[in-house]
């Protein structure tokens, strides 16, 4: 078989490739139940690995009138919002919140999402929610870990536990 035939026949065969797209990452974490403390502490190194988010590519929340209606009398207590921009690749990087004030080597919230493009974008996340005693140290830590699809442009419910996320992606 001649080279170019073979050429032509592995650009035929071989899966597309998704280009990198630009996305606003919108989420929203939240409690809606009383503290259910996971059997084990977040890691030390919880964002081993992963990209911390840069403050230049936060964005003003756009989920406002969402997070007013999740308040203590209804039951629920905003932990984290967030909303950033980010580009989405075959190559997905990991990229690490946090909020609050650091003790030693943890947040009061930390997390870790993993978005794959596709025609349903993969979502790999991990949240805790940690408790820290009166020197700093990690008591106790809630988590939320999921795998979710998302679809562009909708807003996604994730709930766990005592824990709830809801999570939107829009390309820009």
């Amino acid at each position: 078989m001649p080279l170019r035939h073979l050429i032509l026949l592995l650009a035929l065969l071989t899966p597309p490739a998704h280009a990198e797209a630009l996305y606003r990452v919108e989420l929203i974490l939240f409690r809606h139940a009383p503290p259910l403390e996971a059997s084990q502490r977040a890691r030390y190194d919880w964002a081993e690995g992963a990209q911390v988010l840069d403050r230049r590519a936060e964005r003003q929340p756009a989920l406002e009138h969402i997070a007013a209606r999740l308040t203590p009398d209804q039951g629920y207590q905003v932990l984290l919002q967030r909303a950033w921009q980010q580009a989405v690749s075959d190559k997905a990087s990991t990229i690490a919140l946090h909020q609050g004030q650091r003790h030693f080597e943890h947040y009061p919230i930390e997390g870790l999402l993993t978005v794959r493009p596709g025609r349903y974008m993969q979502t790999d996340m991990t949240f805790w929610v940690n408790r820290f005693g009166d020197y700093g140290e990690l008591l106790s830590s809630e988590r939320l870990t999921q795998r979710v699809r998302l679809v562009p442009g909708r807003l996604t419910y994730i709930d766990h536990d005592s824990l709830g996320l809801l999570i939107e992606l829009k390309r820009l």
